[in-house]
């Protein structure tokens, strides 16, 4: 391995999980080394005010659910 190739390691994954990858990789037209990297990817990208707008829409739902169930 050349110094600028980025370290690998080898990865367990059952049989569903990787039929899954590897179906979502050929509807995403890349390999299951780089869907499983975007997905990654994807995962750490959410900042802080993407969770403040997940955390006041949960929020909004669990208030309409309780007006719904007669809770005040």
């Amino acid at each position: 391995m050349s110094q600028s190739d980025p370290p690998s390691f080898h990865l367990r994954l059952t049989l569903p999980l990787q039929k899954q990858i590897k179906l979502a990789a050929v509807e995403n037209e890349r390999s299951m080394n780089a869907e499983i990297l975007a997905r990654l990817e994807r995962s750490f990208s959410v900042d802080a005010a993407d969770r403040a707008k997940a955390v006041k829409l949960l929020a909004d739902a669990l208030s309409i659910l309780d007006k719904g169930s007669g809770k005040s």
